[in-house]
Formats: C-alpha cells, structure tokens, sequence
C-alpha cells in the first residue's frame, strides 16, 4: 500500500525540540505513500532541527510572505465561493481560536493552492488546534479532503470545534480519555473518531541494570512548561536529599520555566543534586538509556483542569521501552499507559507521595526492574510504531480515495 502525495500539517516539526515523537511516527508513515509533505504552521527562525525521511519535503514557509500572499490570491481567485464561504465560518465559529485562526488563514489558502497545483491526495493535521485551521482550509479552498490527530490540550481547547466538526474526514485521538472528550465536544463527528495509540519503535529487550555509580541517578525528560511539574519533582527531590540519599536528578529539556526552576534549584540547595541536561537529540537520549545511565525515569505531572494535565507521554513510552524503572504521576491519561504493575504511579502535585516512590525504586532495585520487565512488555503490545502507522496509513489511504 504505497500511493499518492500526503501532506502533514504540524506545529513547529521539524523545527524546535518539541513534537519528537513525530520522528518515528513520520519516519514509519512515509512508508505508505509517494512522498510525503511537511508543512510547519510556524517554524522558529533558529531552530534545532528534526531529521526527516528520504521521500519527506519540507515546506519552510513563515506564517506569511510574498509568495504566500501570492498563492493564497491564486486560490481565492481559483474557488472564490470557497474561500469566501470558509473564512466566513471562521469568523462565526462560537468557539475559542478565532484570531489565531485568522492569523493562519492565508497560509491555508496558499497551502490550498500548493496543494492543488502539486496534485496531492490528503491532508493531515497533527493537533487540533492551529494545524488543523490550516488543513481545513486548504482542503475546503482546494477540494480535497483533511484529517487530524488529537493529543490533549487541543482537545479541551476546542479551537473552531464548530466549524472542523461538518468538514473532518477523522479524527485520530491518541488516548481512550481523548477520544471520549473530544466525542463530547464535536457530536456531530458521529463514528469518524478513532482511538488510535502513540506509536514508538520498541527496541529488542534488554533488561537494564545501571552502571555502578555512588548516586541513585534519576533523569526527568520533560519540557521546562508548567504541567510537567518540576516544583513538585523539586520537592521530592528535597526529602530525598534531606533523607540522606544521594540522588542526582538530570533534566532533560527546555522551556520557559527555565529560569523559574533554576531558581527554586539554588533556594532549596539542589546545585548538586539538579543538573539541566537542556535539550538532547532523542538519538542520543536513547543512547543514554541503553548505556545504564540512569536507575530510574520520573515525571511529575501536574493534574489540575483540562489544560493542567498529560495526554500520553511519548516520553514515558520511550522509557518503557527501554527497560527503565518509572515512577510518574497519575495525571490526565497517564494511567491508561501504566499501573501498579508495571510502574510507580503516585498522586499528582503530591511531592511526599513522589518521593516515596522514587525511595522504593532506590531501595528495591529488583522490585523495580521487574516491574520495568513489565513496562516494556505493555509498551511493545499497545504502542508499536508499525502497527500504529499501517492502521494510520489506511485510513487516510481511504479518505484519499473517497475525495
């Protein structure tokens, strides 16, 4: 099954150091079509970069230029009823997004155009929020039809909700919780909403036994944003050091909190027991896993509203497939990932509950690694990149032909 042009709309990707987890899933994807393009609504000017497959284009378009505006006047000159009949939906919508949907609403048009004009079969938005503004309007304005994958705070969101909901092909939500919410939010979506895992590629098992060290070293992979919880990890982290255990806690990632954190570091006294990894290449994350570098994986997640909370850490599915012990928190769908059985899942914004889990794991290290043998068998059965992407692949395959 290898056809047609499929173009994915997505955030930054392959910009910036988010949305990692489009790595593998892209990497698998590409396989079942032609080519594949990438079109980031708003890549950052200096970005780390992604790597992408050999039949993957990159469209490194800005938010707008002169030959956007070109474009996007070529196709409201090419379906001028469209165009004007789809902004118009916008501008009506009831629900929240409308002014960031007008800022994309140009580079929908011109990618509507490009679209066309390059002869592509489907669009795919991953996130529900801006991408998908711009994947439907490329698709109303060019006459093909659009699709989406839903995480999680653009689920609750709800960006044009009223407006995607007559025009969607599918909708892919990567969590069961996601699928049941966004079901609540756009009703008229009847069955064209799926519940289709993250995808991950699961290495051969291996289980991990960390390198001999003097500390019990932990690593937090986690952008630096308030619903990762690093205040409550830094609690944790406190009664660990103040219980006389010598963790040394790595976190990986970056973010606007930087600072913030680092400064509630140095007022707890963490200086040597907190170093900030920044960002690190997902390869080489990895290779620190299967090195043994790390006796345990924590994430600290806070839980507090539709817009506080996890969907599916891709994260925490990497960790699991690499035989690494997990203490995380029971936030948004986490749970639906992990339990008692195969991880240590405490209450969120709980830093006494998370510091007793990671305790535990230091304490009782065979515990631990049997409940990671665990992990890695969920992990393997629920989240494997190639089952995810031929199930992904064959429904945008059938929406590529019914249009």
């Amino acid at each position: 099954m290898s056809a047609g042009r499929l173009i994915l709309v997505t955030s930054r990707f392959p910009f910036g150091s988010q949305e990692a987890y489009l790595n593998v899933e892209l990497a698998e994807l590409a396989r079942y079509f032609n080519d594949v393009v990438v079109v980031p609504v708003r890549p950052p000017a200096s970005p780390a970069r992604h790597r992408v497959p050999a039949n993957v284009t990159v469209l490194e378009w800005p938010l707008i230029n002169a030959e956007i505006l070109r474009r996007a006047a070529r196709a409201a000159a090419a379906a001028p009823l469209r165009a004007v009949a789809t902004f118009g939906k916008i501008v009506a919508s009831r629900d929240p997004g409308r002014l960031k949907n007008l800022a994309v609403f140009v580079k929908g048009l011109a990618l509507g155009q490009w679209a066309a004009e390059n002869r592509a079969g489907h669009i795919h938005a991953y996130w529900m929020s801006t991408p998908s503004t711009v994947a439907m309007v490329a698709a109303k304005t060019s006459g093909l039809s659009w699709s989406a994958t839903a995480h999680r705070w653009d689920i609750y969101e709800r960006n044009a909700f009223d407006v995607k909901e007559s025009s969607v092909e599918y909708v892919r939500a990567i969590s069961a919780r996601g699928a049941r919410d966004l079901r609540a939010r756009m009703p008229r979506l009847d069955g064209r909403i799926a519940h289709l895992r993250l995808g991950i590629r699961i290495p051969p098992y291996a289980a991990k036994r960390a390198c001999p060290s003097a500390y019990f070293r932990i690593a937090c992979p986690a952008a630096l944003v308030p619903v990762k919880g690093h205040s409550v990890l830094l609690g944790a982290l406190t009664q660990l050091k103040d219980s006389g255990v010598p963790v040394h806690c790595t976190l990986f990632g970056t973010g606007p909190l930087q600072a913030e954190i680092e400064s509630e570091v140095a007022a707890r006294r963490l200086e040597k027991q907190v170093e900030f990894g920044g960002f690190v290449p997902q390869s080489r994350l990895h290779d620190l896993y299967r090195a043994g570098s790390f006796d345990a994986i924590v994430l600290a997640s806070r839980n507090a509203g539709e817009k506080m909370m996890e969907g599916i850490p891709s994260a925490l599915l990497e960790a699991m497939a690499f035989g690494l012990p997990i203490v995380a928190t029971n936030s948004g769908s986490v749970r639906e990932a992990i339990d008692a059985r195969c991880a240590m899942l405490v209450p969120a914004d709980d830093p006494s509950a998370l510091a007793a889990a990671l305790l535990d794991v230091y304490r009782n290290p065979e515990s631990a690694r049997a409940r990671a043998e665990r992990a890695y068998e969920l992990v393997a059965q629920r989240h494997d990149v190639r089952a995810q992407m031929r199930d992904l692949a064959a429904a945008l395959h059938g929406k590529e032909r019914a249009s």
